[in-house]
């Protein structure tokens, strides 16, 4: 589009030129800007609306990361459902701590941590030996990049072949002959690492004196050498005699030795998973003197800190809500309050504090978080009283954890829970399972005489039922009752408020969201159409106005020749 330059009364417009005010006296841009600018309201009003709701869009986007912020928080407080909820439960987190009766400190002696799926309890152990990794050298060479021929076989040429790997492992065939330097034999045997596991070496122990060295990528593991063809090259280099026997041994493969509660076990490497469930051991040294108590814990620290977490996460949404519902010295509400009265806003404080100030559902009533020394303050914001809280979980953690969590208990360890809402009501039933023909697979089920919803291995209660939002998994087979108790607690249930607030499609603060957002795609459409019928509309007062000054300064020409032939007439001089 081609602008609108002026420069005294000569005004380009597009790629028209025309001469404005000389002959009117008006000053036409101001007046049809004037004129513009009131055609433009509406459009104007509608870039406020937009500026408007982006300031909501920006205060709703900065909500719903605190709101996340707190489901977040108590995600792992909350008794994470699945089979893999173990794993994010913080409750089931451990500590490990280690002692010792004997001259050596245990730290020195081996670390160890525990997952989430390891049981509490004491262990003793004692570290016989270590597992090393093998270390064999050739003989001394006199140059690591003369060929070999010259250096061991009198400068007569040679070539052989031979088989390298780990016992017990894949191997790899690797070739030598008289032009090759030490060197070259090192990259050979490197080149096929990957496959052995065995990497090599040069070291120079003096003037004149390098050896090859090969050393196991894996301790408690021997390295085997097998001649494949040709000349004995192992032999030549010093590697072994006889083609296999390891001529120069550094360091021998040895397995670690060690005892858990006094149960002999032997393993190939210094890192232990497999010994005591849910525990890895790192063994760095050994001394049958000293015995090494390792202790399994629930983590307490770890606990606090989430629930520390929580405490912040909610006082920081607390913080948001207050700048939003504040009022300024004249009871107007402040300008910084985008979102007052918002209707997301509201529901989801609400919901919050509602939760909150509950008591865990299906238990005495008296599983409140001020149970666990965390109460509101005058401002509504959350107090975490450590002292209390430290005290209440080593008085009974089973306790603290049923303030937080969904706790689930049946008569049959083939029943789990593999889903639950609020909107579960009952929380002492029995399960009544049909599989007649003992195939694992549901034929029917009811929840306390409910009808439910079967899919395999699948139970779900029904909508407008006590059980709805309830999804059990059996692997059992064969028709059986099972009763079941369970209680929900706070974390639970504020964590499934905000993920309904949450949702992509149907949370309100998706919906709103997206309301703004169409709502301004809409105006900037608006605007644009706008803008256009504007455009015109100024085209046109220029055309107008233009033609006005036309028309003027022809008449003006007019009066003033008139005026001249009228002075001629009389014979008067102007």
């Amino acid at each position: 589009m081609v602008g609108t330059l002026s420069f005294g009364t000569l005004r380009t417009d597009g790629y028209t030129t025309r001469m404005f005010g000389a002959a009117s006296g008006i000053d036409t841009d101001q007046l049809i800007d004037a004129l513009v600018e009131a055609r433009r309201i509406p459009a104007v009003r509608l870039e406020n609306r937009i500026e408007e709701n982006g300031r909501r869009l920006e205060a709703l986007r900065e909500l719903q990361g605190l709101v996340a912020a707190l489901r977040d928080a108590v995600a792992g407080l909350r008794n994470p459902p699945g089979v893999l909820g173990v794993d994010e439960n913080v409750f089931e987190t451990k500590d490990v701590f280690l002692g010792a009766s004997g001259p050596s400190s245990p730290n020195a002696l081996l670390g160890a941590r525990a997952s989430n799926r390891a049981e509490p309890g004491v262990h003793q152990l004692v570290i016989e030996r270590i597992a090393t990794a093998h270390r064999i050298a050739g003989d001394a060479m006199a140059a690591d990049d003369r060929p070999l021929a010259d250096l061991v076989n009198g400068g007569n040429p040679f070539s052989g072949s031979f088989t390298l790997g780990l016992a017990g492992g894949p191997t790899a065939t690797v070739t030598v002959d008289g032009t090759m330097s030490l060197r070259d034999v090192e990259a050979a045997i490197d080149a096929v690492s990957g496959t052995t596991g065995i990497t090599a070496s040069i070291l120079k122990v003096g003037a004149n004196d390098y050896r090859l060295v090969l050393a196991a990528a894996e301790t408690g593991k021997s390295i085997q050498i097998t001649p494949a063809g040709g000349d004995p090259v192992t032999d030549m280099l010093g590697l072994t005699t006889g083609g296999s026997t390891v001529k120069n041994e550094l360091q021998a493969a040895q397995t670690a030795r060690f005892s858990v509660d006094g149960v002999v076990m032997e393993r190939t490497s210094n890192l232990v998973d497999d010994a005591i469930e849910g525990v890895t051991l790192n063994l760095f040294a050994a001394d049958p003197s000293t015995t090494v108590t390792l202790e399994v814990a629930p983590s307490a620290a770890t606990v606090e800190q989430a629930v520390r977490g929580f405490v912040d996460a909610y006082n920081a949404l607390r913080d948001f809500v207050d700048t939003h519902r504040r009022m300024d010295e004249n009871g107007q509400v402040a300008e910084e309050a985008v979102l007052f009265a918002d209707t997301a806003l509201r529901q989801i404080i609400d919901a919050v504090q509602r939760e909150i100030g509950s008591a865990a559902r299906g238990g005495t009533g008296t599983e409140t978080l001020a149970s666990v020394g965390i109460r509101y303050d005058e401002d509504n914001r959350l107090v975490f009283d450590a002292a209390a809280f430290e005290e209440a979980f080593a008085r009974d953690p089973e306790a603290v954890r049923r303030v937080f969590e969904f706790r689930f208990r049946a008569d049959s360890p083939d029943l789990v829970v593999y889903e639950r809402s609020n909107a579960l009501a009952d929380f002492d039933f029995t399960v009544d399972i049909v599989d007649a023909d003992g195939d694992g697979v549901i034929e029917s089920a009811t929840i306390d005489g409910v009808a439910a919803d079967v899919n395999g291995g699948t139970i779900t209660g029904r909508a407008g039922t006590p059980y709805e939002g309830l999804t059990l998994l059996w692997v059992g087979r064969g028709s059986t009752s099972i009763h079941v108790t369970a209680s929900q607690g706070v974390a639970d249930r504020l964590y499934n408020a905000l993920e309904s607030f949450l949702d992509e499609t149907e949370g309100v603060l998706a919906r709103e969201i997206g309301e703004l957002e169409d709502a301004n795609r809409r105006y900037e459409a608006d605007i644009a159409e706008i803008d256009e019928r504007v455009e015109r509309y100024r085209r046109q007062l220029i055309d107008k106005f233009a033609k006005l000054e036309s028309a003027l300064a022809t008449m003006d020409a007019m009066l003033k020749q008139v005026e001249a032939t009228t002075l001629a007439w009389s014979g008067q001089k102007k």
